[in-house]
């Protein structure tokens, strides 16, 4: 499957990779050529750094708004978009707080539970928690969204994949049994003495309250009563996502470089992806030396070269200005080999051969969409695919 195919077909694209290789900028170059085709599409970051506002240009992205690039503005930058494009930073809180909005319908239920002071927690350190709210967010979005394509830039290697695996590290917390069997009988009945429980659960109890206080197992007992009608939908709904990433209607896109490091990395991703049935639609090979132009074939042309030089310096220095932009040349088609020779092993790696973009490595850092738009053309209309 083509990178063009892959955009224009698809409805939730995850962007992978090690960091470093370019994955947030070529996740944003993806969003643009959706624009391209027509495709009314969100590019989604669930990596906390700002690298997707800095690859756009943009002074700021406020974690939890959506950013609209109308297709005039695109435009204006050399994008021929049919479409607008648009862009977001998860904002874990307010994931979490919008969807216990949609799924509390009574309100001071809803009300207790956002003002619980371990809610908070939630929100903001609890491991876990903001790949589950990734999780929440990319099912709300693909359900009842009105894009046709989500491409979802996510965090480097290792958490990669967390959106689909820390839900069940949440919810095994939210649920447990004995949680309940530990603290509920008498954190939750007023009754606040521990001399309610056995020994064996006053004992555990009181151990813990020494390291976290007795008002955070409190706060943590509420919490989970609270949340008891709520876990088996959270399950729920975490199934189907991992369902819909199976289906044909999603894609995974793994970004790498030449380097063996970040190769390697990328290996170890498409591990992790095939056991859990995920292939990779494509692996990008980004930041590929490009193989320079062959010297002219004339045997005029170092004369010619000379001759045009020494009306600028001496001929000492002509000498070794030519020298030395031969040298160059060569240094530049060894280092492009090299990259091929990398690559070759790791397309021989990749279960199935997977099939393998290459994007070349382009003179400047981006840092606008007028750069992004460089790299959509290098990638789709340069017969690199």
């Amino acid at each position: 499957m083509t990178l063009e195919s892959i955009i224009g077909t698809q409805r939730i694209l995850v962007v992978m990779g090690p960091g470093g290789v370019g994955k947030t900028t070529l996740a944003a170059t993806l969003g643009l050529e959706a624009a391209v085709q027509g495709r009314r599409a969100l590019v989604l970051t669930i990596d906390p750094a700002m690298r997707l506002a800095d690859a756009l240009g943009l002074d700021t992205l406020t974690a939890g708004d959506r950013h609209g690039l109308s297709k005039d503005t695109l435009n204006r930058s050399g994008v021929p978009a049919k479409t607008p494009l648009f862009i977001a930073m998860l904002d874990t809180g307010r994931s979490l707080t919008d969807l216990i909005a949609r799924e509390v319908s009574d309100p001071r239920r809803r009300q207790r539970i956002l003002e619980n002071p371990f809610f908070d927690r939630l929100c903001q350190d609890l491991v876990g928690s903001r790949e589950y709210a990734a999780m929440e967010e990319i099912y709300h979005l693909h359900v009842h969204g009105d894009y046709d394509l989500l491409i979802v830039d996510t965090p480097p290697t290792t958490h990669g994949l967390d959106f689909l695996e820390a839900p069940d590290r949440v919810l095994d917390v939210l649920e447990h049994d004995s949680y309940r069997w530990l603290m509920r009988p008498a954190l939750l009945t007023g009754k606040l003495g521990l001399k309610v429980l056995n020994f064996s659960g006053g004992y555990v109890v009181r151990t813990l309250s020494k390291f976290t206080g007795i008002q955070f197992l409190k706060d943590l007992a509420a919490f989970i009563d609270l949340f008891s009608g709520l876990i088996e939908g959270f399950r729920q709904r975490a199934v189907a996502l991992r369902s819909i990433l199976t289906t044909d209607a999603s894609a995974f896109l793994l970004v790498t470089t030449p380097d063996p490091s970040r190769s390697e990395e990328c290996r170890y991703l498409n591990r992790r992806l095939s056991r859990r049935h995920l292939a990779p639609g494509a692996v990008v090979a980004n930041r590929v030396m490009p193989k320079p132009a062959a010297l002219p074939q004339e045997p005029t042309w170092r004369e010619e070269l000379t001759g045009a030089l020494a009306a600028e310096m001496d001929d000492h220095e002509v000498e070794k200005t030519v020298a030395a932009m031969q040298k160059a040349h060569q240094m530049l088609s060894d280092l492009a080999g090299r990259d091929q020779r990398r690559l070759a092993e790791l397309k021989e790696s990749l279960p199935n051969h997977s099939h393998v973009v290459e994007v070349p490595l382009l003179d400047e850092d981006i840092h606008d969409i007028e750069g992004l738009e460089k790299l959509r053309r290098a990638v789709f209309t340069q017969g690199r695919l």
